[in-house]
């Protein structure tokens, strides 16, 4: 049986663990401590714990979630569905921990190129944070939208968060703390399991106070008469193409001999910069605010190509996914440079034109990281919702959609 299959097991745990990994600053201390293997041991079995939810019977009802029930990973739920010829319709959407939920959920709904998707794939999905009001949020947005939902965590966090979280927050406490990724099937859920990916482990439990890993989420979605594989990830930021390209080569790895259809989607990261390197924010910044506006805007959509090209999408290709037939190329982020901590660094040098040329360099950074990439279909087309996104926005992420045929 699986040890959190109670919600007050869970909570427990995380909040055990929170208070025990506050102590230490440095993950070499963690690792080095007495008590460090037994530390480990546990986090492993909370961040091992698959969640998975099928909608209540009576159906959804707008703006009251209601309880779901909670299925241990691995067992298929069994509702019917009908049959359906038609094509798969996805969504990907990094929600921004979900600081504006309801929001969210009402976009899922009523949006036009969101409402009635048959799959959802959602990054930044708390259980248990304060800044997104200690909701279960991947558990109520599927039985909000009478759906299937599995989610897996990432990380859990021992502080209020970063940048807009705390303000969010309101001075409560995290109840579990847990960061992860999300999918939301109008089909039942067969099997589900996580594929661990390469991390910056020290960075993120030193400068972001969280331990964990990145993952990705892989599961069955059970469409009656043509099964199909949707995998969810959240690749990394704060480090460079060649990471970002081992993190997919694991993934890609994981799914070798998969042989029914994969929708893979996520907020894939791609900056086209290399972080956590000398000088990174001079690469960065000077490209920026000196580049041709529509070389620099090519960059940035089709970062697939090029000298300054992601390299996550050679590994994509050599594992038979294409991913143009399901994007339109759009944007999805305008950087926030107060986000970012090269940029502080930047900040000093540029001295009393800070605040001019940043403005210039941020109207100029706008960013495809939004990808969906597919395998074992026959075409498809993709579309990006704009207007949902910013810092006056549901998201700072826009979410992108697609159609696999």
């Amino acid at each position: 049986m699986d040890p959190f299959d109670q919600t007050s097991r869970l909570l427990a745990e995380c909040r055990e663990l929170q208070q025990s990994l506050r102590r230490f600053r440095t993950l070499r201390a963690l690792l080095a401590a007495p008590e460090g293997p037994g530390l480990r041991a546990r986090l492993a079995r909370v961040l091992g714990h698959v969640r998975l939810h099928v909608p209540t019977a009576g159906g959804p009802r707008p703006g009251a979630p209601g309880p779901v029930a909670s299925l241990p990973p691995g067992d298929p739920a069994t509702a019917a569905a009908p049959d359906s010829p038609k094509p798969v319709r996805a969504v990907h959407w990094n929600i921004e921990k979900a600081l504006r939920r309801a929001g969210i959920e009402r976009a899922l709904r009523e949006e036009p190129g969101l409402a009635d998707a048959d799959l959802v794939l959602l990054n930044e999905v708390d259980v248990g944070m304060a800044r997104s009001g200690n909701l279960d949020v991947a558990a109520s947005l599927g039985a909000a939208l009478g759906r299937f939902a599995a989610w897996a965590p990432m990380f859990l966090e021992i502080t209020a968060g970063r940048d807009d979280d705390v303000a969010a927050a309101g001075g409560r406490g995290n109840a579990e703390g847990l960061l992860g990724l999300a999918g939301l099937s109008r089909w039942p859920l067969g099997a589900v399991r996580v594929v661990e990916l390469p991390s910056p482990s020290e960075f993120q439990f030193e400068v972001e106070r969280m331990f964990g890993r990145h993952v990705a989420l892989v599961a069955e979605v059970l469409r009656p008469g043509a099964p199909f594989v949707a995998v969810a990830a959240h690749l990394e930021v704060h480090r460079g193409r060649a990471h970002r390209a081992a993190q997919v080569r694991a993934a890609a790895e994981a799914l070798r001999g998969e042989t029914r259809p994969v929708i893979l989607g996520g907020d894939f990261n791609t900056h086209t910069f290399d972080r956590g390197v000398p000088l990174a924010s001079l690469r960065a910044g000077l490209p920026l605010l000196l580049a041709p506006e529509a070389a620099l805007e090519r960059r940035f959509v089709r970062p697939f190509e090029g000298r300054t090209r992601e390299f996550l999408f050679d590994e994509l290709r050599d594992a038979g996914f294409a991913w143009e037939p399901f994007t339109d190329f759009a944007p999805t982020l305008r950087l926030r440079f107060e986000r970012v901590r090269e940029a502080r660094g930047l900040s000093t040098l540029l001295g009393p034109f800070r605040n001019a040329v940043l403005a210039r360099m941020e109207r100029r950074a706008l960013l495809k990281l939004d990808w969906f990439a597919g395998r074992g279909w026959s075409g498809g087309r993709g579309w990006t919702v704009v207007g949902l996104d910013g810092p006056e926005g549901l998201s700072d992420h826009a979410p992108v959609g697609a159609e696999f045929r």
